[in-house]
């Protein structure tokens, strides 16, 4: 997520839709997380034409996800790391925010109360950083996993690291005592994934169940290989994945970088993987090789397609 120009924007309402824009805060700011989440980078660079004090740098954290991996009854530290790279001063505050799925795999908001919450046992010291210019600190995050039952399932939540900033006076040019204005200041956010898997699940049954071509449709995109995978069993998997593709007239095989993914226990994932452009018209066998951390053996699914 790049840093943006700290501005205010005047926005002049009615009165009755103050009652709306009061019910959809939290969808609101529920989706404004998930773009975080989805867009997370580990660096947030600033350019001249998206800070508001033209420095060089940028502002970091290191690393974006945490993995725990207590057992029932006991306690666990990690760290992170807060990096500002510029040559003015940054103030964060760092707070929780669950998340689970619904039917469709995709994310809600969810209440600390929520069974997979991981917020619940966690402590985050500091909870509210000020960094002067080219100074990094250390946030500790604390688990502390119960011995009762909820200490034997696997658990998860976002720590959202978000920019504090004094807020500028607002001024709504020809107002009068009918007039609402609203002030929106944008500044810099991380989400960083946090991961709790006690010994006792089983984070080695990621399937892949489907694999399939895609062809490009003209001006609009490419060819592609979509993945389909689910975690049969009941712990986060952690898993890496790469793409062979061979063409069956002369036998060249092309292999493509690999990629990462985590998937929560019960839920399923869909990936697609753009061919390159450059490959050459004729029949082909594509290999997709999954390895999700067991060392006797790797899931692997082929698939033959044409390019025309």
């Amino acid at each position: 997520m790049k840093a943006k120009k700290i501005i205010t924007q005047i926005v002049l309402i009615n009165l009755f839709a103050l009652s709306s824009f009061s019910q959809n805060k939290d969808t609101l700011e529920h989706n404004e997380l998930l773009q975080r989440i989805n867009n997370t980078k580990n660096e947030v660079k600033e350019t001249p034409n998206n800070t508001a004090d033209n420095h060089d740098g940028g502002v970091a954290i290191s690393p974006s996800v945490i993995r725990f991996n207590a057992k029932a009854g006991t306690t666990q530290v990690k760290t992170f790391k807060i990096i500002n790279d510029t040559k003015s001063a940054k103030n964060f505050q760092i707070f929780n925010q669950d998340f689970g799925l619904d039917k469709d795999g995709q994310e809600m908001a969810m209440k600390s109360d929520y069974k997979y919450a991981l917020s619940k046992y966690l402590n985050i010291s500091p909870s509210y950083v000020e960094l002067k210019p080219q100074e990094t600190k250390i946030i500790t995050i604390t688990a502390s996993i119960p011995s009762n039952d909820f200490g034997y399932i696997s658990m998860w939540t976002t720590i959202a690291v978000d920019q504090v900033y004094e807020r500028a006076k607002l001024e709504v040019p020809n107002a009068n005592d009918k007039t609402i204005a609203l002030g929106i200041t944008t500044g810099i956010g991380f989400a960083i994934m946090a991961y709790q898997n006690p010994p006792n699940v089983n984070i080695n049954s990621v399937e892949i169940t489907k694999l399939n071509f895609k062809k490009a449709v003209p001006n609009k995109n490419e060819n592609g290989l979509i993945m389909k995978v689910k975690n049969t069993g009941d712990g986060i998997g952690y898993c890496l994945y790469y793409i062979e593709v061979t063409n069956l007239t002369t036998g060249q095989q092309n292999k493509f970088k690999v990629n990462q993914f985590g998937i929560l226990p019960g839920y399923e994932k869909e990936f697609k993987y753009d061919l390159p452009k450059e490959l050459a018209k004729g029949n082909y066998s594509g290999l997709c090789v999954l390895d999700y951390g067991d060392k006797e053996s790797l899931q692997t699914a082929e698939i033959d397609f044409k390019i025309e």
